[in-house]
C-alpha cells in the first residue's frame, strides 16, 4: 500500500490540482486521498482515520485551520499550503514541516516532498504490469515483460513489442510513464525514448559524451536513438548497477 493523504482544502480546484501533481509524482494507485473543507470536518476525519501525511490550507470556509490543533492531536508530517506569507511562523509553531506558498508548481512540490519523504512510512512500490493498447478497432492487453521500449513520435506515445516489433499507441505521456515502470529495468534516455535494459543491441560513444544506441527491435528508419548529454552519466551508472 502507498500513503494515505488528507488534504484540508476548501477550494475544489486547489484540491484537484494538488492531487494531480502528487499523482504525477508518485503514480496512479500509489496514494489515497481524502478531502476536508471545514475545521470540524477535518477534526472528525483526523479522529476517525489514520493518515501518513496532511496538507492543510490556512484559510478555510469556517476560519483559520489553526483552530484544528485546539481540538485534535496531529502526529504525522504536516505541510501548510496558503497564499499568505504572514502565517509561516504560526504554521511552524503548529507542527508544520513545510510551508508552500500558493500558487506553487510541481517542482516546488517535488522539492518539498523530497524533504518530507524520510518522515513518511516506506511505501510499497507497485509498478505497472500491463497496458491496454489499441490497433485499429481492436484492443490488446500488452504485458510490461513484452515491451522493448516506449517511443514518443508525432505527438503519440508508442509501446514497441519485443518479439513482433509492432508499435502500439498508448494513452499516456512519457513524463508520467517513467513513474509507472521499474527503474531497474527501464531508463529514460532522452525526451523521446524510455528503453528496457535488454532491448539494447549495441552502444557507441559519440560527441559531447552522448551515446548512440541500436535497439532490438530496430527503430523506424530515420529515427536515431541517442542518450542525451545530460542523461549520459546516470545512464552509465544504470548500466553498471
Amino acid at each position: 500500500m502507498g500513503w494515505n493523504i488528507l488534504i484540508v482544502e476548501d477550494e475544489d480546484w486547489a484540491f484537484a490540482g494538488l492531487k494531480e501533481m502528487l499523482t504525477d509524482l508518485y503514480g496512479d494507485g500509489a496514494l489515497t486521498f481524502t478531502n476536508a473543507k471545514e475545521i470540524q470536518e477535518a477534526v472528525k476525519t483526523i479522529n476517525k482515520h489514520h493518515f501518513d501525511l496532511i496538507f492543510m490550507d490556512v484559510h478555510l470556509m469556517d476560519g483559520l485551520s489553526f483552530e484544528i490543533f485546539k481540538q485534535v492531536s496531529i502526529d504525522v508530517p504536516l505541510i501548510f499550503t496558503t497564499a499568505y506569507e504572514q502565517y509561516a511562523l504560526e504554521a511552524f509553531q503548529n507542527q508544520g514541516c513545510a510551508y508552500l506558498l500558493k500558487p506553487f508548481d510541481a517542482e516546488e512540490l517535488t522539492q518539498t516532498m523530497k524533504r518530507i519523504e524520510p518522515l513518511l512510512p516506506k511505501a510499497e512500490v507497485r509498478f505497472k504490469q500491463r497496458f491496454l493498447v489499441k490497433y485499429g478497432n481492436f484492443l490488446k492487453s500488452l504485458s510490461i515483460a513484452d515491451i522493448a521500449y516506449f517511443m514518443a513520435e508525432d505527438k503519440e506515445l508508442y509501446a514497441v513489442e519485443r518479439e513482433s516489433g509492432v508499435a502500439y499507441i498508448i494513452e499516456d505521456s512519457l513524463v508520467h510513464l517513467v513513474t509507472q515502470v521499474d527503474p531497474f529495468v527501464f531508463f529514460q534516455i532522452n525526451r523521446k525514448f524510455l528503453i528496457r535494459i535488454d532491448s539494447i543491441h549495441s552502444m557507441l560513444k559519440i560527441s559531447r559524451n552522448r551515446i548512440k544506441l541500436e535497439l532490438i527491435p530496430p527503430t523506424p528508419k530515420g529515427i536515431e536513438v541517442i542518450v542525451s548529454e545530460e542523461r549520459s552519466p546516470n545512464f552509465q551508472r544504470w548500466l553498471d548497477q
